[in-house]
């Protein structure tokens, strides 16, 4: 590694530690706005009480259907606070390239913003729009992952385990003869229980957000010729694996910009990569 990339790389691992701080100001937002939809509950468990604050076990069934608007509001919160979060996770990502480029190096970076999309073979979805940090997070969202799914897939599978758990917790409730007190008590612990499964969508959705621009930055970047791959603060077994690959006879954990799977090589994934210059400026 080069004077110039050591000065680069160990201002963007900084930059790096700083967003991982920031993303997980992120996920607890996304966990607040999906929590902010508990009173959609309370307010139905309120609607179906009877005066001495039970629920007419003939009614249950009717109300478990009703929770299908609940979870439509779920699905409705989450999806736009993930495409928040990504949308942000993208703005940092170019700010910190820049200031990267500009500290250690003197350069402007800025170009990046008005290159070509259409010649892009991480944003080549893009259709030609520009690579805003809203276009980005919405290509995103819209691409299928290496699970199979789109950021929409994963969210309907969010809120339908959300709605499952909490129609148990009513049935359970309404056959035992339970106070709604305790119902919404226990719908509130369901909240609490899933909560981890808004965290991982929301940390695992910006970091590869922040990831993708940073990769695009070197892509369209005259300075950057390729990528070094570090596995994250958790050194998981595919972050490792995939950092010994030696793709393109570069050498081990030595990717293209266009390599996109790097960007997303697990959930909760906290890998980030460092920058190897181009001859002109190494």
């Amino acid at each position: 590694m080069t004077e110039n990339e050591r000065k680069l790389n160990e201002l963007l691992a900084e930059l790096h530690d700083a967003y991982l701080e920031a993303s997980e100001d992120m996920s607890d937002s996304v966990v607040k706005d999906v929590a902010s939809t508990r009173l959609q509950v309370v307010d139905l468990i309120e609607e179906y009480a009877n005066k001495d604050n039970t629920i007419s076990r003939s009614r249950v069934n009717t109300l478990l259907r009703d929770l299908e608007a609940v979870e439509r509001e779920i699905r409705d919160v989450t999806e736009s606070a993930l495409i928040g979060a990504m949308e942000d996770s993208v703005d940092i990502a170019y700010s910190d390239a820049f200031t990267a480029f500009q500290k250690a190096l003197g350069l402007s970076a800025d170009f990046v913003l008005t290159a070509k999309v259409a010649e892009s073979e991480i944003l080549s979805g893009l259709n030609g729009r520009k690579p805003t940090p809203r276009n980005i997070a919405e290509y995103l969202a819209q691409r299928t992952g290496p699970d199979g799914l789109t950021l929409s897939n994963r969210v309907w599978q969010f809120a339908g385990d959300q709605r499952a758990e909490m129609g148990n917790v009513l049935r359970r409730g309404i056959i035992r003869g339970d106070t709604t007190t305790k119902m919404v008590r226990e719908i509130r612990g369901v909240y609490d229980t899933e909560a981890w499964k808004a965290r991982r969508l929301a940390i695992t959705e910006a970091n590869t957000a922040y990831r993708t621009a940073i990769g695009y930055t070197a892509e369209k970047s005259k300075f950057v010729s390729a990528l070094r791959l570090i596995p994250g603060v958790h050194q998981s077994e595919k972050c490792v694996s995939v950092s010994q690959q030696n793709r393109h006879g570069l050498g081990a954990g030595i990717f293209l910009p266009g390599d996109a799977d790097i960007y997303n090589i697990h959930p909760y994934c906290t890998a980030y990569t460092q920058y190897i210059l181009s001859e002109e400026v190494r």
